[in-house]
């Protein structure tokens, strides 16, 4: 007898860790994306940032051309807990988290171009000390090393906003295009 309750407890046990790795939480509260399509006349110029929060929540800020007073557009997004775990896969494979990943020398950046990066906002995981949250930044210009990982985050992101949202978006874009002021 106590055999069978010894294995169902030992049963039960096994379970419950199981399960807990299947919704890990995210050590990050936040991952920002940010996007810039480079030097292009006005017209053509765009750039976004989109911001997702470690509760599914997020934001997308398009800005069309240069003009820092025109009114971007804004996209508020939902991210489903599936994504949000792979999100967190995809966090962990790019080495972000350990530091490890290096950017090129200065003297042998690219010019011109698109340039993409991404933050990480990591809490402070006592709230008793009065630190500020762990920031990690990927660099414009990754080493080879790290470049594919870094990549898949990147396109990864961009997949979590819905495609309605791109849609309207190009739309958007080709009309500020044609109406542009020339």
């Amino acid at each position: 007898m106590k055999n069978i309750i010894f294995a169902v407890l030992l049963l039960m046990i096994f379970t419950s860790c199981s399960k807990s790795q299947d919704t890990v939480k995210a050590n990050w509260s936040s991952v920002q994306y940010y996007f810039t399509r480079g030097t292009l006349p006005p017209p053509y110029h765009f750039s976004f940032d989109l911001s997702v929060n470690g509760d599914g929540t997020g934001v997308l800020i398009y800005r069309l051309g240069y003009d820092v007073n025109k009114e971007p557009l804004v996209y508020n997004i939902t991210v489903n807990p599936a994504d949000l775990i792979t999100l967190n896969g995809k966090v962990e494979s790019s080495n972000l988290l350990s530091g490890k990943v290096e950017a090129v020398p200065e003297n042998k950046h690219p010019i011109g171009g698109s340039m993409e990066r991404v933050r990480i906002i990591i809490p402070n995981p006592n709230p008793d000390l009065d630190q500020p949250p762990r920031v990690i930044e990927s660099p414009y210009f990754p080493t080879e090393e790290f470049k594919q990982n870094l990549q898949e985050l990147y396109e990864f992101i961009k997949t979590l906003v819905p495609k309605e949202t791109w849609d309207d978006i190009e739309v958007k874009r080709t009309e500020y295009e044609t109406n542009y002021k020339k």
